[in-house]
């Protein structure tokens, strides 16, 4: 394409664009035309509305106006309807507008209510009240109406006859409550009480221990009709119309007075009366203990059926109005309160004395019981003076019981009455303590609380630790009283029976649980020991009167020293018989084992001179004078003995039917195992006429060899009495055993055995019985057990323990609480018996001494029966060689 023709193209563009711009030009000015002629219309528009608007904003003022005029009229509408109705009238509403009142009517709708209010409110409350609403209605209505004409006069005409209304309300009111409110009658209350809880026939109440088991219970308490409850709505709304019309100070006065008096005349009936501190001090403690205790009964009737009763109609008749509420109560229950607290008070601080504890603890316990109760009736502010001295009488009466917790103590310690139990009984002041700490026990719950009311700590460690004072203190004293008697003998008689009586004592009761097995076991061990010197002291100076520097009887011992020592024997038990009969050991248990351990003493010593040396009496003159008792007299004069048993017991080691007549195992003073011993001696040496004593020569010469001595075979273990009571252990054991000599061709003589029972427990095994020692004149009625070649002896043990006997073991708690439950899941007990043997062993020309400890375990006994007191016997019905170790002494030749 050339230039030329590229010029005519760009030509008949820009004529193109021209002619575009042309036409929008011409566009826009038609639009511009367009548009001004609809600004000519809008204005004409605009100036055609206005008069609308104008209209429209002047209807929307009428319609504000007429919703104003609608409110008035409602309100007058709902006026003269509330008319109409207090009026009782059947005229016909009238309309009026603010600027019309119609006063006839108004004036005959007041006459009409006037001559209801002269009628006064007692022949139809509710008409009477809701003809008060209206008046009161109406001149609130009114008075915002002061400006038309005749108002002034039909207001003040209606607040007269309003006054008047409220006068005769106040007297209707008074009148009301007054015919409603009587005092209740005791036999009401105590309706109301859970039965637990009611007095019984006799005039008493429940005692604290039942009280304790009630406590677990929840009691049910059913407060009394202080005022019907068809009354109670009239009485509100009569307050309500008091306390509107501004009468709140009659309302309160009369409600105070009639509620007052009436609640006070229902505990005067009940017999609470008020009492000064001096009151109580001239009181016997008889009457005061019984006023104490009816007190505890009035608090709780008190609280929670009358205060919570008059707590209960108050909030009722008040509802509503909280402050004249709280007031009112607080003011009606103030005299009474103060009245029941004041008794309380004067217990409190008056004089201290143990017999007062028991009761402090009740009277604290009962406020600590009612404390939460206290609190919640009293709970307001204007009642918190009630409630303070509430809760400040309970502290002062758990400071009170504390204290005279440690007056007692030092009481107790310090008690200085004469009174001298002549017979070594249990002393009073023991009997009492020990009561006085069981009757604590009742209150163990009571008393942690009060010491907690004092310190953080430990409660059960503080109630242990003030009996473990109190125990002590009483056994500090004794000791003191002890050292009033003469007799030695009669002052550890005393203390044993005291001390046995507390621990017995606190073995049966909750006592124990603070004071701990070990105190328990400490003290068992303390009456043991009192026992063994009562019986060193009375009966070791006539055992010594039986024993005997030389020979039997037809030795060279003189006849003149063997009547003396029959006639310094008469004298001695006679004296003895004479003074301890007199004597008591109130305890069976401890009484039985005193005499059997007297019995196993004395008896065989006596019978064992009588044999030796009767015969040289006997042979003489008079020998009735020096023998004055066979022995079998001396057991009956042992009988007679007070602190010793109606009967003697069977011996507890005898031999079998085949030996001689059973004879009863002794305890042979020391003097007489040293006689044996040089009688046996004397037998291998030499002498003449009477007998000497000369003496062997014990040389350290080389051992021949050591054979076994004697072989012992359990042939049969019988238990025919084991049972288990009040944690105390009372059983027999009956061994029969043979002890042979086959393993030897020489002669063995014992000198001593000692046998022992024990329970084989899981952890280590516990001895409950104990023969200590056997002499063999109990078995054979030899000074020693002597056994030839290839002899055998059989002979039968028995063992006894009720827990007290002389020299028996003291078997611990828990080994006695695992028999109890072995025997009660199994009905099987493992015991094993083990003894000790001392003797002397001839081979030849050497005489050996030996200890054997021969020993049967695994004894597995099945009792017959799951109850106590029921016997048992072997498992395994096989013989058992009861095997141990052997232990060599010296050996020595004979001359």
């Amino acid at each position: 394409m050339g230039i030329p023709q590229a010029m005519d193209f760009l030509k008949e563009r820009a004529a193109f664009v021209k002619d575009s711009l042309h036409k929008s030009q011409t566009i826009t000015d038609s639009m511009v035309a367009i548009l001004g002629s609809f600004d000519h219309r809008l204005s004409a528009l605009e100036t055609a509305m206005r008069p609308t608007q104008i209209k429209t904003h002047s209807i929307r003022r009428a319609h504000e106006n007429i919703d104003k005029t609608l409110k008035a009229a409602e309100l007058i509408l709902g006026h003269f309807e509330q008319s109409r109705k207090i009026s009782a009238l059947n005229f016909q509403p009238m309309l009026f507008s603010v600027d019309f009142v119609p006063f006839a009517s108004i004036t005959e709708t007041l006459a009409l209510a006037e001559a209801k209010i002269l009628r006064g409110p007692h022949e139809d409350l509710e008409s009477y009240l809701e003809a008060i609403d209206q008046l009161r209605f109406n001149i609130n209505f009114f008075s915002g109406y002061k400006n038309i004409r005749g108002t002034e006069n039909v207001l003040s005409h209606a607040n007269n006859l309003l006054s008047k209304a409220i006068s005769k309300l106040e007297d209707e009111f008074r009148n009301l409550l007054t015919n409603y409110s009587k005092p209740v009658e005791p036999d009401r209350l105590f309706d109301c009480l859970p039965k637990t809880l009611r007095p019984t026939a006799d005039g008493g109440g429940k005692n604290h221990s039942e009280n304790q088991k009630n406590a677990l219970e929840t009691p049910t308490f059913t407060p009394p009709t202080l005022i019907p409850p068809r009354v109670l709505p009239l009485l509100h709304d009569l307050a309500q119309q008091m306390v509107q019309a501004g009468h709140q100070q009659q309302l309160f006065r009369i409600y105070k007075d009639t509620r007052a008096a009436v609640l006070e005349q229902s505990l005067r009936k009940l017999g609470v009366e008020r009492l000064s501190k001096d009151d109580v001090q001239k009181m016997q403690w008889e009457v005061l203990e019984a006023k104490i205790g009816n007190w505890i009964h009035y608090m709780r009737i008190a609280v929670k059926l009358l205060f919570s009763g008059e707590k209960k109609i108050c909030d009722q008749i008040f509802e509503g109005f909280d402050s004249l509420r709280t007031q009112c109560f607080a003011e009606v229950t103030a005299n009474s309160v103060a009245m029941l607290l004041s008794f309380g008070e004067a217990i409190a601080k008056s004089k201290r004395s143990p017999e007062k504890l028991f009761v402090l603890l009740d009277m604290y316990e009962i406020m600590r019981e009612l404390q939460s109760e206290i609190e919640t009736i009293f709970g307001s502010k204007a009642c918190i003076e009630m409630r303070d001295t509430a809760l400040s009488l309970t502290k002062r009466l758990a400071q009170t019981a504390q204290e005279t917790f440690g007056d007692f103590e030092e009481a107790v310690e310090k008690d200085a009455t004469k009174t001298t139990v002549l017979d070594g009984t249990v002393h009073p002041l023991t009997s009492y303590v020990i009561n006085y700490v069981k009757f604590l026990y009742d209150y163990q719950s009571t008393l942690k609380q009060l010491f907690q009311e004092f310190d953080a700590g430990d409660p059960e460690e503080q109630l242990g630790s003030v009996t473990t004072r109190i125990m002590q203190a009483l056994q500090n004293n004794l000791d003191g009283k002890s050292k009033q008697y003469k007799d030695p003998a009669l002052t550890q008689l005393f203390l044993m029976n005291n001390i046995h009586y507390i621990v017995r004592s606190v073995r049966r009761s909750e006592a124990k649980e603070m004071l701990g097995d070990d105190w328990v076991q400490i003290h068992r061990r303390i009456v043991q020991q009192h026992a063994n010197q009562y019986k060193r002291i009375s009966w070791a100076k006539i055992l010594q009167c039986l024993t005997v520097q030389g020979g039997d009887s037809n030795s060279g011992v003189s006849r003149a020293s063997i009547k003396d020592r029959f006639k310094t024997f008469n004298i001695q038990f006679d004296e003895i018989h004479q003074r301890q009969s007199q004597w008591t050991v109130p305890d069976s248990e401890l009484r039985e084992s005193l005499r059997l351990a007297v019995a196993e003493v004395l008896l065989p010593a006596y019978r064992s001179f009588i044999k030796r040396f009767g015969p040289m009496i006997e042979n003489g003159k008079n020998p009735q004078k020096y023998i004055k008792y066979s022995p079998e007299n001396l057991e009956q004069m042992l009988v007679q003995f007070s602190p010793l048993p109606q009967d003697i017991e069977q011996p507890n080691v005898q031999t079998e039917p085949s030996q001689q007549q059973q004879q009863q195992h002794s305890y042979e003073p020391t003097e007489m195992m040293i006689l044996a011993v040089a009688l046996r001696l004397a037998l291998v040496g030499i002498f003449m006429l009477g007998v000497s004593f000369r003496s062997t020569q014990s040389q350290s010469y080389p051992p021949p060899p050591h054979p076994v001595p004697l072989s012992f075979l359990l042939r049969s273990l019988t238990i025919p009495r084991f049972n288990i009571s009040d944690g105390e252990l009372s059983a027999i054991w009956d061994a029969k055993l043979t002890i042979s000599n086959a393993p030897n061709s020489s002669s063995v003589e014992i000198e001593r055995m000692d046998a022992y029972i024990w329970y084989e427990g899981n952890s280590q095994n516990e001895t409950l019985a104990s023969i200590s020692p056997i002499d063999p004149r109990d078995l054979f009625e030899n000074e020693v057990l002597a056994m030839k070649a290839e002899q055998e002896k059989r002979v039968n043990l028995r063992f006894k323990t009720t827990g007290w006997e002389k020299d028996q073991p003291i078997v611990d708690d828990t080994v006695i609480a695992a028999m109890a439950e072995e025997r009660m899941r199994r009905g099987v007990i493992r015991f094993g018996l083990s003894m000790k043997v001392k003797g002397e062993l001839s081979l030849g020309e050497w005489v050996m001494e030996f200890d054997m400890y021969p020993t049967c375990s695994d004894l597995e006994v099945r009792f017959d029966t799951a109850e106590q007191g029921g016997g048992a016997t072997l498992i395994r019905r096989d013989f058992r060689e009861c095997s141990g170790s052997i232990k060599w002494g010296h050996v020595r030749g004979l001359l």
